[in-house]
């Protein structure tokens, strides 16, 4: 079948990309400019120029598939209202039109949680999960993802990892490309509703970055700045005032899922923080 993916630059979108095209199916990437198209052309995907924001730009790219995957996302809670709700509403709109009937959603885990609704892009992935779960004539799914592993990676800085607030709640992890395979089952076996997906790895973030450093050999000291202290400085910054409600949520609750379905339902085995690690060594290397 054809799909388009909607945030085919991000790291689950991009991986959903190879994952589909080396599943035999057919892709085709919704980009904002063609300018950043260049690495998924070369991997053998098509290419279609869009906005989701604005919706006269989307039939074209929807002509033909029979599908799509959004892994849309945004860094301010501004950016998920415009985008994560407003623009998967408009894509919903534009695939019902064009005739596709499936349509697999990238969320997060704890979007229905009463933190949430202060995490901008939380709460607008579940005002858009709502609209999507009751829309007529498509079929539905929803992936809600733990934490990613990438995570790790985006939270360190050379030697030194900044982890805002205690944060001893053990974590459930998985990787973006996990994910990414998890949404092409949803395709090809046709498994509707609302998902949580774990994989096999819980953790603290301190234990992770441990096993992250140990395969990496480099050692990481991870610093807990106060949630306070971020609080105060995104009054001056929206990325940073997201980011310390985010983490106010997972120091308050946890991010963890004992769900059994990226194995069970998905047929996924998910890597662990270890063979993730690896992973990510041995490309820096290649690269």
């Amino acid at each position: 079948m054809k799909i388009l993916v909607a945030g085919a630059t991000g790291r689950v979108g991009g991986a959903a990309v190879r994952h589909l095209l080396e599943a035999g199916h057919e892709v085709r990437a919704l980009v904002r400019s063609a300018g950043k198209a260049g690495s998924l052309r070369s991997l053998g995907a098509e290419v279609a120029v869009g906005d989701v924001t604005k919706s006269e730009t989307l039939a074209p790219a929807l002509d033909g598939c029979a599908g799509v995957f959004s892994a849309l996302s945004a860094g301010t809670g501004r950016e998920a209202e415009e985008v994560e709700h407003r623009g998967n509403v408009n894509l919903l709109q534009a695939a019902r039109e064009a005739g596709v009937r499936r349509f697999v959603y990238n969320s997060a885990l704890l979007v229905d949680h009463p933190l949430a609704q202060r995490v901008g892009t939380f709460r607008e992935k579940a005002r858009f999960e709502a609209a999507l779960l009751g829309a007529n004539g498509i079929s539905a799914t929803v992936l809600r993802p733990v934490m990613f592993m990438e995570t790790l990676l985006l939270a360190s800085s050379g030697p030194v990892a900044f982890v805002p607030g205690r944060q001893r709640h053990r974590v459930a992890w998985i990787s973006a490309s996990d994910v990414a395979r998890a949404a092409v089952a949803a395709f090809e076996k046709d498994i509707t509703g609302p998902h949580e997906l774990a994989g096999q790895d819980t953790a603290t973030f301190d234990e992770a970055y441990r096993r992250f450093s140990t395969v990496r050999g480099k050692r990481i000291t991870v610093l807990h700045p106060p949630l306070s202290v971020m609080r105060l400085a995104g009054r001056f910054s929206s990325p940073i005032e997201e980011l310390a409600s985010m983490f106010a949520l997972f120091d308050a609750a946890g991010y963890a899922s004992e769900s059994p379905a990226l194995r069970e339902t998905f047929g996924v085995e998910a890597l662990t923080i270890e063979e993730w690690a690896g992973r990510v060594s041995r490309s820096r290397t290649s690269g």
